[in-house]
């Protein structure tokens, strides 16, 4: 486990306490997976039942899927893990179903999306992690091959 000294006051560098960066690492993908998950859910709940009463075929998608593509991105970009996305589409189709407790909402209108939102975050961030997996496959195959009795993917030939 690595850890981080933190200065205990500003006038006593000597008292210098360890942090543990286990807490941290979590901090920082549940941070901006809570963030933009809530304004992702807030989104779907206000426009996307604006939309969606319109009943124009096909506007629905047109309007809130580049809208959540945003968000994920953005919870991608301030986090760095593919956990943020999935995780930001928990906290929005948590907050989407709370449409639930309004009266005069239909089930399946909100069931739906909810549904929707869990599956288009889990698509996301598989997406972001086969891209990732390909990007180190092919910067370690760009690499010199030092031992030559293993190939650059790490296998035995």
């Amino acid at each position: 486990m690595t850890s981080r000294l933190l200065l205990d006051g500003p006038a006593h560098p000597d008292k210098m306490k360890p942090v543990n960066t286990r807490r941290s690492a979590r901090f920082e993908i549940l941070a901006p997976a809570l963030f933009w998950g809530s304004v992702w859910g807030l989104w779907e709940a206000t426009a996307g039942h604006a939309v969606h009463l319109l009943r124009v075929p096909g506007l629905a998608g047109a309007v809130m899927l580049p809208a959540a593509v945003l968000f994920m991105g953005r919870a991608f970009a301030a986090s760095g893990r593919e956990e943020a996305i999935f995780l930001a589409g928990c906290v929005a189709a948590g907050l989407k179903l709370l449409d639930l407790l309004v009266p005069g909402h239909d089930l399946l209108a909100v069931l739906n999306p909810a549904q929707f939102i869990l599956l288009e975050a889990l698509a996301v961030a598989g997406a972001q992690a086969a891209a990732r997996s390909l990007a180190e496959r092919r910067r370690a195959a760009s690499l010199p091959n030092r031992d030559p009795g293993r190939s650059p993917l790490g296998r035995t030939r």
